[in-house]
């Protein structure tokens, strides 16, 4: 196992809660990632940037505490989580704006989408290397943690 990856082991060893984040199954999987988080960092106006990337840096425990039960003797290695949290986080914010309104929209119908379809199919549904094994859970737990991150500043812009 990779001493990085969130296992079990994370209640003794909390950076673990941060480290399972960056731990990857190999550079294709970890360019999948990048991508997956670079697009709505992009996508957001600069300042709400900076606030989304702090955001991630206490998503990223939460999330590995939600996902920490359904590890078994497994691992989790990845950031898809936080990519999912991120584009809800993301998504909601442009929502809520007029001029970014149809772009948020997007971003959280695509999200709705994939998440619809894992659960369907159970598992995963991109193509992924050999090893490489997807998390379903983490992607809703990381998409639901974006939201209810977001969320209370979307209700604070709209007026009464």
């Amino acid at each position: 196992m990779d001493p990085w990856a969130l296992t079990a082991d994370a209640l003794r060893e909390p950076w673990r809660l941060w480290t399972g984040h960056l731990a990857h199954y190999g550079w294709g999987h970890a360019l999948a990632n990048a991508v997956a988080l670079l697009v709505p960092l992009v996508l957001l106006p600069p300042r709400e940037r900076r606030r989304a990337a702090l955001a991630l840096l206490a998503l990223a425990p939460a999330l590995s505490l939600a996902i920490l039960p359904g590890l078994g003797a497994g691992e989790y290695r990845g950031a898809s989580g936080l990519a999912c949290a991120l584009w809800a986080l993301a998504g909601l914010h442009l929502a809520g704006r007029r001029e970014s309104a149809a772009v948020g929209l997007l971003m959280l119908a695509g999200l709705g989408i994939k998440l619809a379809a894992e659960a369907v199919l159970g598992a995963g549904f991109l193509l992924r290397a050999e090893g490489w094994q997807t998390m379903p859970a983490a992607h809703l737990w990381g998409t639901a943690l974006g939201l209810g991150w977001a969320l209370p500043g979307s209700l604070r812009r709209r007026p009464a």
